[in-house]
């Protein structure tokens, strides 16, 4: 049976697609005719019911939709090696029923939001690699044929990042809206995690845990780039942020609240 989208995951998958069909297939004005055409109209997602465990609940911010479709693209990109990074050190520490929820991630709830656009890029699908590795975490996630196929599944999703033209990869401004992005995202996802001042999402604060991973890791690459008074205040707001997740596995109690995460978030985009 398909895995119900949430609210929030409709609003990406719709939020992406808007976003990368307005730019494939763009309205045209006053055409041959003297008059508009309207684009043709995306596939329709159906909204359902918010059943089911804790997920994605950022994922409908990540999608923003910035407005832009590369960095639409490689954000959902991003948000995919995020979950696959917190999936690899659950497997390190053995545990590999938490893990199972962060690999399915990618494949359930990320995948389909990009499948069109690969094709339009013309970059090899690569579905078949994280079902795979979906099938096999759930299957023999001990065997080392399951691990093979997790640094193929990451390997796949660098490709697919590669694919997108080094002027923007290596563009602060660009890397830093995808930073944002994820970044967004991350907030949701550990607001969503705690009530009551307590942890109660241990798969929402595992997915914000991830993305701020990756998110720093892309941050990196560009940082020598930025002034050094905005780079200094980025790599502040990140080494704050960050201690709100002191290991993958929860604390007892939240280290910061979700206001003083957002805050951290937001000190990071307004120096980008």
């Amino acid at each position: 049976m398909a895995k119900q989208l949430k609210p929030v995951e409709l609003f990406l998958a719709l939020s992406l697609t808007a976003t990368l069909g307005a730019c494939n297939n763009p309205a045209t004005e006053g055409g041959e005719g003297g008059e508009g055409t309207e684009a043709t109209p995306t596939e329709e997602v159906t909204p359902v019911d918010e059943g089911g465990e804790g997920g994605e609940g950022g994922e409908g911010g990540e999608g923003g939709a910035s407005g832009n479709s590369d960095v639409d693209f490689m954000t959902a990109l991003g948000l995919m090696k995020g979950h696959l990074m917190v999936a690899g050190e659950l497997r390190e520490q053995g545990n590999y029923e938490e893990a199972q929820a962060h690999i399915q991630h990618p494949v359930e709830e990320l995948y389909g939001t990009i499948e069109d656009e690969l094709s339009d890029r013309d970059i090899e699908p690569f579905k078949t690699e994280l079902t795979q590795l979906q099938d096999l975490a759930q299957s023999a996630p001990e065997d080392p044929e399951t691990e093979a196929a997790y640094e193929k599944a990451m390997a796949e999703i660098d490709d697919a990042i590669a694919t997108l033209p080094e002027d923007q990869t290596q563009s602060p401004e660009f890397i830093m809206d995808v930073v944002n992005e994820m970044l967004a995202t991350a907030g949701e996802e550990y607001e969503a995690a705690i009530a009551d001042d307590k942890i109660v999402e241990i798969v929402e604060y595992q997915d914000s845990r991830g993305f701020v991973m990756y998110a720093e890791e892309l941050y990196q690459n560009v940082a020598d780039q930025l002034s050094s008074e905005d780079a200094d205040a980025i790599a502040t707001a990140f080494t704050e942020l960050k201690t709100a997740w002191p290991s993958v596995t929860p604390p007892d109690t939240p280290v910061k609240s979700p206001s003083e995460v957002l805050g951290l978030i937001s000190q990071i985009e307004l120096n980008s």
